[in-house]
């Protein structure tokens, strides 16, 4: 078994990447690998034997590296994307891109964001082994047509069974419909804040409709949710999220931009219908894409007049995602391209040679630790050509 490191920047509830991880670190050993997390923080929920607290430092990756027999190392978010082109040198690195909204959809940090990603592609993905995505859009997003794609996972929520047995849609009932959305002003533009009130209010005052959204928040934004005629659930439980996505008839992606969406598909084997905008990975996750709002609402109301359509969305979408989105096939495609990148950087020619080995002291130790690096190593390589003379010796 072969020893891994995966660099992500939290391992807490509530975080996307923060699943991947743990998805994939839990399957990956079918295909070799033996996968330690590394991360700048992690809660209880996480907080397994094989997380560990890793300052975004190279030389503290180094030589994490180094005591754990860590062959290559896989970094999914930043800070961590920004430490790889010190570490080429030394170890074989890949780049997992799960993508950053466009920064044109945030206020507050547009230029911080794109001076992020412009650096990622002069600067990054030009010094690791490989680049990998989650989707197709985002290989294009990035620039980098040599990037492979890797699709993520939905088999981590609660399977019910497919939804024509499992259950009942009643013409009484109203049409629950819901979201999940980071609450508050930050991110409202990106996940489309204004879409889904949109939606809520064509429906307004209409009976046989209920809306509701889930999130992470502070109390000032349910009271503004609640006031819109939308049930609020701040801050829930992976447990509570599992269930709220179960007992939606449809849930709502109002996003502007996506370069997976893992709820969406989350919806979708929790055998709850998932609509989305046609934009970002959306085609990719789903198959109700909707060019607008107006589509959006005329689905709506036929799925309320017509529970018998319903059932059959709701069937449709179940085994879509169960069959397209398994955890396992992610673990086991990662696994391969690891292989492909360990066999590639310890076997090719330039990286055997002895010239890159000194290469390797020489310029990847300035890139860790600058001059003491440096020094580090020659002391180092002159102690070892010391004690084999030493042991010559003593043998003669």
């Amino acid at each position: 078994m072969r020893n891994v490191l995966l660099l992500t920047s939290v391992m807490k509830r509530g975080f996307g990447v923060s699943v991947v991880a743990r998805e994939v670190a839990d399957r990956i050993g079918a295909a070799g690998w033996n996968m330690s997390i590394g991360c700048l923080e992690y809660d209880e929920f996480y907080g397994d034997s094989d997380v560990v607290e890793l300052r975004p430092s190279p030389q503290t990756i180094f030589e994490y590296c180094q005591e754990n027999s860590i062959e290559i190392v896989v970094a999914q978010t930043s800070p961590y994307f920004e430490v790889l082109p010190a570490l080429e040198m030394w170890i074989p690195t890949v780049v997992f891109e799960h993508g950053d909204p466009t920064p044109t959809l945030f206020d507050h940090d547009v230029a911080e964001r794109e001076q992020l990603k412009v650096h990622k592609l002069k600067r990054v993905y030009p010094k690791v082994d490989e680049v990998l995505t989650s989707s197709y859009f985002l290989r294009d997003e990035l620039s980098w047509p040599d990037a492979k794609v890797i699709a993520l996972g939905c088999d981590h929520v609660t399977d019910h069974g497919n939804p024509t047995t499992q259950r009942s849609f009643s013409d009484e009932a109203p049409l629950r419909v819901g979201t999940l959305m980071r609450l508050g002003p930050g991110e409202a533009l990106y996940k489309g804040l204004e879409e889904y009130l949109a939606i809520v209010s064509d429906f307004a005052g209409r009976p046989g409709f209920d809306f509701s959204i889930m999130g992470r928040g502070v109390e000032s934004d349910r009271l503004w949710w609640e006031e819109r005629g939308v049930h609020c659930h701040l801050n829930a439980t992976d447990d509570e999220r599992s269930t709220f996505l179960s007992e939606l008839d449809v849930f709502i992606s109002p996003s502007k931009w996506e370069g997976f969406n893992l709820p969406l598909v989350e919806a979708h084997a929790s055998g709850t219908v998932g609509l989305a905008f046609d934009v970002g990975a959306h085609p990719e996750t789903t198959p109700y894409v909707l060019p607008n709002i107006a589509d959006a609402t005329f689905l709506l109301e036929e799925w309320q007049r017509d529970p018998a359509l319903l059932q059959l969305a709701a069937e449709r979408c179940y085994i879509y995602s169960r069959k397209k989105f398994p955890w396992e096939s992610t673990a086991l495609e990662l696994g391969a391209h690891l292989d492909g990148v360990v066999a590639s950087a310890n076997w090719g020619p330039w990286r055997r040679s002895r010239i890159m080995k000194i290469w390797r002291m020489v310029v990847g130790r300035y890139r860790i630790d600058g001059l003491t690096g440096i020094s580090k190593a020659i002391v180092a390589r002159l102690r070892k050509i010391a004690g084999r003379l030493f042991a010559k010796l003593a043998r003669s």
